[in-house]
């Protein structure tokens, strides 16, 4: 791919060339060290053909490394492909700048920094170029960057940032017979002035040329130091160790060899190495281990899942594979992992030993171990407490918070290693996708230890995800989950108050999770939950997009999934093109389902060809009542255009199909065939069947569930909305408590809703207004702009209904993937933004804008081709057709 986008030279091209998307690509900057007291030294003639010679030196190798130069100062900014290029380049650099400077007689230094991100590049206009301004213009955050590590760079060094470290050391074998002399260095991480995070430094370089040490503090940078190794620090425990003349308490407390490692870091734990002769601390103790771990706010875990993804990803079988030093570490550096743990569990003179090593995943060296002992197996998840403990501190972590945040593993777990060797197989089936087996091994955890609260939340989710169990059993052991949640970490104790809320409050569900991810930022289930339930049951897409945002990164092994509702929460706040390179990144993360939200990406901007293609290659589940769910698009993008006839037979069908299954699908059908037939029938024809509708729900047994309080009340809005006032306080007097508590957002919200069009239609446009416009705040229903749209019109507020009519016609991407507790009203919002076009002209046309009126009309007409043969529009469009005509165009 080609790294710059080029634009074709033309007499027509636009003043500011168009910016091609981001790319990942290398940023290199060199800077000649000392130049200005060069060219003093040596004379300004001198100095030019030095300064000529080092420049056609830099052109020469740039090209051979697959560079390409962008700017030149009195040093060069080059873009490359890859990283690895990038050190080729500038080990070749160094080392023939010190044979030019050796054939000059001079001392030649650079100094050369190296980063890897998004950049964001342009041509400039010949016009432009003709007046000094450079070809190729190259922006975005990796170029400060690049210029910092540069800055930071001793004579003769070479920097990378740890991503650009990460990359180019995997692929060090390209550098060939070059590679004997070379030598990679980790200098921690540094804080740069203007930078907000802090960035992980590397060097590159050969024997004899690189200094290969740390680079000195600055002004603009300085080194991330635990506070006990920082120099005042250090300085005054030395003091005080003469003065007490102690000695050998200074080799006792001398800090050991330290990865930087910094608050929310990532390790990896490797498999355990059981030397003992029970074959239950196999699986028992790695788990415990690793659960005793996560409970730290300090440390993360990389998760099995992801370790298995990145074994897939290295070509190495993860069912086969051994998670030993070599393979951990090679993980580690590809998934951005500080450290590599290793633990390990021995009989050593009759007691059992724990330990855990620390090991720097780019040396695979050990940087110091752990270990505590006890006797007999009694002892392990005691002497477990104790490693982590230690480790923890050894990180970086405050004892303080080690020890009040955490609990023995026998509380956070179990003591029963049986139940936990359970555990850990029913999690490694999970991890596989082997749901049913996972429940069978999780049931059987809980039968070792009905107190394992932690099985009980993971059995839980299992039934609540698939169709592997039903909600019921999940239910329960929510229920038994919370109930022991001393059996708990503070964060799990949260999940599982969290998942319970799902299905008694969604009010409640969305404060925990939102909790949840605010406490802990790092477990990408937390933020997910946020994400979700802040679009789906506070219709909030700001609020999701932030949290899914969090949990849509690369250390989340379900990143497809948060990719994937990312793209559909941009997709609702019409960011279109963000949307799109999320979907894509959906699949490239394994999403594969019916492609209906990515087709509704493309039905909003009206390009249905695109929308077809999508959903005729989508897969479907196989699953009953989830392929059912196809018929949405089929409906809603035959309405979107103006294919009225069509979408009326795919309702009728959908109601077919779905008239035998469990759940709602065949009510979520009646309800969208009654909503279209709202907008197209004459009120009088129209009001016996809703009444009809009514009785059958009045009668329903189980009237007071969401789901049918949701039904009696978009059904009471109908009512209303077709000037049924009787008929609509009728059906108010079903509301159950559930629709009024606010424990069910949605439903609260919607009551308003049908409240404010009921004023309208007893003659209070003007109280319709006032209710409805303190709820206007980006997490309204989209309809609920109809509702204003005509109470204004009805009290002759033309300029306002205007407004709402051109929102509603703006907003194709909210009117899709609305999900505001239920997805019902979609074909209902989408054939309101279509008619939105038809009302913006006709109150255009009463505002005295003819211009304005024949656009949007004409804009309608684009939209449904077959608009003036709807009888449901006909009247209306010759009226419009005949006023139009007799006011003239502006001049």
């Amino acid at each position: 791919m080609n790294a710059i986008a080029t634009t074709a030279a033309s007499a027509q091209a636009p003043a500011s060339p168009p910016l091609a998307a981001p790319l990942l690509r290398t940023l290199v900057l060199s800077d000649l060290v000392d130049s200005t007291a060069l060219i003093e030294r040596l004379g300004d003639l001198c100095a030019a053909e030095l300064v000529r010679r080092h420049d056609r030196l830099v052109r020469t190798l740039a090209p051979q490394h697959g560079g390409r130069e962008i700017d030149k100062t009195d040093g060069f900014l080059l873009l490359f492909e890859r990283p690895i290029q990038a050190v080729a380049f500038a080990l070749a650099y160094q080392r023939d700048l010190k044979a030019l400077g050796r054939a000059e007689g001079v001392e030649l230094a650079a100094r050369i920094g190296i980063h890897v991100g998004d950049v964001l590049t342009w041509d400039n206009a010949p016009a432009d170029v003709a007046q000094g301004a450079k070809p190729v213009e190259v922006e975005g955050l990796v170029k400060p960057i690049t210029a910092r590590l540069m800055q930071l760079a001793l004579p003769n060094q070479i920097l990378l940032s740890g991503v650009a470290h990460a990359l180019a050391h995997r692929a060090q074998g390209e550098l060939g017979a070059q590679l004997r002399t070379v030598r990679w260095r980790t200098h921690g991480r540094y804080r740069f002035k203007g930078i907000p995070d802090p960035i992980p430094v590397f060097e590159v370089g050969e024997e004899g040329l690189a200094p290969l040490k740390a680079p000195p503090w600055s002004g603009k940078a300085h080194r991330e130091v635990p506070f006990w190794r920082r120099p005042a620090s250090l300085a005054f425990e030395a003091l005080a160790l003469l003065v007490l003349l102690v000695v050998p308490a200074w080799y006792l407390l001398k800090p050991a060899p330290a990865i930087a490692f910094a608050d929310r870091d990532w390790v990896v734990v490797g498999d355990l190495k059981n030397l003992t002769d029970e074959p239950a601390f196999n699986d028992s103790v790695g788990t415990a281990f690793r659960i005793g771990l996560e409970q730290s706010r300090y440390v993360n875990v990389l998760s099995d899942l992801k370790v298995r993804q990145t074994l897939a990803l290295m070509k190495r079988d993860p069912n086969q594979t051994a998670l030993d030093r070599a393979v951990g570490s090679e993980i580690a550096i590809r998934d951005g992992a500080r450290a590599l743990i290793l633990p390990t569990i021995a009989e050593i003179g009759g007691r059992v030993r724990v330990t855990a090593e620390v090991i720097d995943p780019n040396t695979q060296t050990t940087v110091w171990s752990e270990s505590a002992d006890g006797t007999g197996a009694d002892s392990v998840l005691p002497s477990l407490d104790q490693v982590n403990q230690k480790l923890r501190v050894r990180l970086g972590e405050a004892l303080a918070t080690v020890t009040k945040d955490s609990k023995p593993l026998e509380k956070a777990a179990t003591k029963n290693l049986d139940a936990l060797r359970a555990y850990s197989l029913a999690a490694s089936e999970h991890a596989k996708g082997n749901v049913k087996q996972a429940i069978s091994l999780y049931r059987q955890a809980i039968t070792f230890d009905s107190q394992f609260a932690l099985a009980r939340i993971d059995l839980g989710s299992a039934l609540s995800l698939t169709s592997a169990g039903d909600f019921n059993e999940a239910i329960s052991e929510f229920r038994k989950a919370v109930a022991l949640s001393d059996r708990l970490s503070a964060r799990d104790a949260l999940y599982a108050q969290a998942w319970l809320a799902n299905f008694e409050s969604p009010r409640t569900a969305l404060e925990k999770w939102r909790l949840l991810a605010r406490m802990y930022p790092d477990f990408t289930r937390g933020s997910g939950g946020a994400g979700y339930f802040s679009y789906q049951s506070a219709n909030d897409f700001d609020a999701a997009i932030l949290a899914t945002e969090q949990n849509a990164v690369a250390t989340n092994p379900r990143r497809g999934t948060g990719d994937y509702l990312l793209a559909t929460l941009y997709l609702g706040n019409e960011r279109y093109s963000d949307a799109q390179r999320r979907f894509a990144s959906a699949a490239d993360n394994g999403v594969s389902n019916q492609g209906i939200y990515e087709s509704y990406l493309y039905a909003a901007q009206r390009q249905f060809g695109r929308a077809e293609q999508i959903l005729a290659g989508g897969k479907a589940s196989g699953i009953t009542g989830d392929d059912e769910i196809s018929w949405y698009p089929r409906i809603t993008l035959a309405l979107d255009r103006g294919h009225w006839d069509e979408a009326r037979t795919a309702v009728a069908r959908a109601r077919q199909e779905t008239a035998t299954l469990k759940g709602v699908l065949h009510a979520e059908y009646t309800l969208i065939e009654l909503g279209l037939r709202a907008l197209t029938e004459p009120k009088d024809a129209f009001k016996p069947v809703l009444a009809d509708y009514l009785k059958t729900l009045a009668a329903s047994k189980t009237r007071e569930s969401p789901d049918a309080q949701f039904s009696l009340l978009f059904a009471a809005y109908l009512a209303a909305h077709v000037d049924s006032v009787d008929l609509a306080q009728s059906a108010l007097t079903g509301v159950a408590p559930v629709s009024r508590s606010g424990d069910y957002p949605y439903l609260s919200s919607l009551l308003a809703v049908v409240e404010a069009e009921l004023a309208r239609a007893n003659g209070q446009p003007q109280q319709t207004v006032a209710m409805l416009k303190p709820h206007i705040d980006g997490r309204e229903y989209y309809f609920s702009h109809s509702v204003l749209m005509d109470a204004y019109a009805a009290q002759g507020d033309y300029a306002n209904a205007l407004a709402e009519a051109n929102w509603l016609a703006r907003h194709r991407g909210r009117a899709y993937v609305e999900q505001f507790g239920q997805i019902r009203l979609r074909p209902f919002n989408v054939a309101l933004s279509d008619l939105a076009l038809l009302n913006a002209a006709e109150f255009s046309a009463r505002l005295n804008k003819p211009d304005v009126a024949r656009k949007a009309l004409g804009d309608l007409r684009q939209a449904w081709p077959g608009a003036d043969r709807l009888p449901f529009l006909q009247q209306r469009l010759q009226t419009l057709d005949a006023g139009l005509a007799a006011k003239p165009s502006a001049p």
